[in-house]
C-alpha cells in the first residue's frame, strides 16, 4: 500500500510537472510570433527616393558608350579622338538636350497633352491580407505634402484582392490622391483583381499589360463547419452571443437558413457598395453586367470600360518621363529591422508580446469566419 501511494503521488507530480511545463511551452509559442511580429513593427523606416529621368537617362549614356567601345569599323585613335571631343563639349550637348527637351514638352503641351511639373512613382504589392497598407499611406501621406494638381503619382499595382477591410482602406488612400485633383495613373503588369480593382478603378487612368487579369468585381467567403464531426464524438459546442445576429455562420455550431441568408445579404450589402465605388469613378460602364465576380484579360477589360490604355508599365513610365517638365521620383521605405537575439526576447519577455498573443487565440475562433471575408 506504502508503494501504490508514493507511486500515485508520483504519478500526481509527474503530471503536474507535465501539464506547468506543457503550459509554459505553449506561451512560449504563441508569444514568439508575437515578439517577432512587435521587433518588425518598430524597425525603423526610411524614405529612399530615386531619380528616374536621370536614371534612364545613365543608362542611355552607358549603353551609347559600350556601343562606341565595341564598334570595330573604327581605330582605337578615331574612338579616343570622338570621345575626346565629346567630353570637351558635354557642357553645351547637355544644354542641347535640356533646350531640346523643353521645345518637345512644349509641343506636347500645345497639342492637348497633359505633361506633368513633377511625377511621383510608388509600388504596391498586394497579398490577402493587405499587408502593404501601412507603406502606401505613408508614401500618399508625403506625396500629398508638396504635389499639386499639376503634378501626376503613378501607381505600379499587383494585388488579387483580399480582405475587404484593409483594401477598403488602400483604396480610400488613393481616394485621397484624387480629391486633391492630382492626376493618377495606376498600372497594372499582372493583375488588378476584386480588391486589388476597387484600388484601381479611383485612378484618372488604369493602364494594363497586355495579359494582365482586370475585374473580379465579387466578395467572396469560405467558412469549413466541423459540426457533424463534433456531433459524431458526442462533442457540444456552445456559443452565446448578444445581438441577434452576432453571429450568422460558425465553424462549429450548427448553422441554420436564417444564418445563411443573413450572411448572404451582408455579402451583397459589401458587394453593392463595391459596385457604387466603381460606378462614381468609372460611370460610363454597365456595372450591373460587369459585377459578376469575373475577371478579363486587358484587351477585353478595355472593351468593358475597365481600363483605359494597353501597355507595360515600362512602356508607359518612359513615355510619362519624356513629358514630365522638372523631376520625376520614385519613392520607397527602406526597413531596417531590429536584429539579433536580444531584440526578440525583448519582446518576447514582455507583457505586450504575451498579452496580444493570449488576446488573439481567445478572440480567433469567434472571428474566424468575418477573417474569410474577401472581395
Amino acid at each position: 500500500m506504502e508503494f501504490l501511494y508514493l507511486w500515485g503521488l508520483f504519478a500526481v507530480k509527474f503530471v503536474t510537472a507535465s501539464a506547468i511545463v506543457g503550459f509554459l511551452v505553449y506561451v512560449i509559442l504563441l508569444s514568439l510570433p508575437a515578439a517577432l511580429k512587435e521587433v518588425q513593427a518598430e524597425a525603423k523606416e526610411k524614405f529612399t527616393f530615386e531619380n528616374l529621368i536621370k536614371k534612364y537617362k545613365d543608362n542611355q549614356e552607358k549603353l551609347l558608350d559600350k556601343l562606341k567601345d565595341f564598334d570595330d569599323t573604327k581605330d582605337e585613335k578615331t574612338k579616343k579622338k570622338e570621345a575626346k571631343a565629346l567630353a570637351k563639349n558635354a557642357s553645351k550637348k547637355e544644354e542641347q538636350d535640356r533646350k531640346d527637351r523643353a521645345d518637345k514638352i512644349k509641343k506636347l503641351e500645345e497639342s492637348g497633352t497633359f505633361c506633368p511639373e513633377n511625377t511621383y512613382v510608388i509600388d504596391f504589392a498586394g497579398d490577402t491580407n493587405a499587408s502593404d497598407q501601412d507603406d502606401l499611406i505613408a508614401k500618399v501621406n508625403l506625396i500629398l505634402s508638396v504635389a499639386t494638381d499639376k503634378d501626376e503619382v503613378i501607381v505600379n499595382l499587383d494585388s488579387p484582392g483580399g480582405v475587404v477591410n484593409g483594401y477598403g482602406l488602400c483604396s480610400a488612400t488613393l481616394e485621397r490622391i484624387r480629391q486633391k485633383n492630382i492626376h493618377l495613373t495606376v498600372c497594372v503588369d499582372n493583375v488588378a483583381a476584386s480588391g486589388g480593382y476597387l484600388m484601381a478603378c479611383v485612378a484618372s487612368k488604369i493602364v494594363a499589360a497586355p495579359f494582365s487579369y482586370i475585374g473580379s468585381i465579387g466578395v467572396v467567403a469560405q467558412i469549413p463547419n466541423f459540426n457533424k464531426v463534433l456531433k459524431k464524438h458526442d462533442v457540444d459546442y456552445e456559443q452565446v452571443t448578444a445581438g441577434k445576429y452576432k453571429r450568422t455562420l460558425t465553424m462549429f455550431g450548427e448553422n441554420t437558413p436564417e444564418g445563411r441568408e443573413k450572411f448572404k445579404q451582408e455579402l451583397t450589402l459589401i458587394h453593392d457598395r463595391f459596385k457604387e465605388i466603381v460606378s462614381i469613378y468609372r460611370p460610363s460602364m454597365d456595372i450591373d453586367n460587369i459585377a459578376t465576380g469575373e475577371f478579363w484579360l486587358a484587351k477585353d477589360a478595355l472593351e468593358r470600360g475597365l481600363i483605359d490604355e494597353i501597355a507595360p508599365f515600362d512602356s508607359y513610365l518612359q513615355s510619362t518621363l519624356e513629358k514630365t517638365k522638372v523631376c520625376a521620383i520614385k519613392i520607397d521605405i527602406k526597413k531596417q529591422e531590429q536584429k539579433g537575439l536580444l531584440a526578440v526576447l525583448k519582446k518576447f519577455l514582455s507583457a505586450k508580446a504575451w498579452t496580444k498573443a493570449f488576446k488573439e487565440e481567445m478572440l480567433d475562433a469567434s472571428n474566424r469566419d468575418d477573417k474569410n471575408l474577401h472581395f
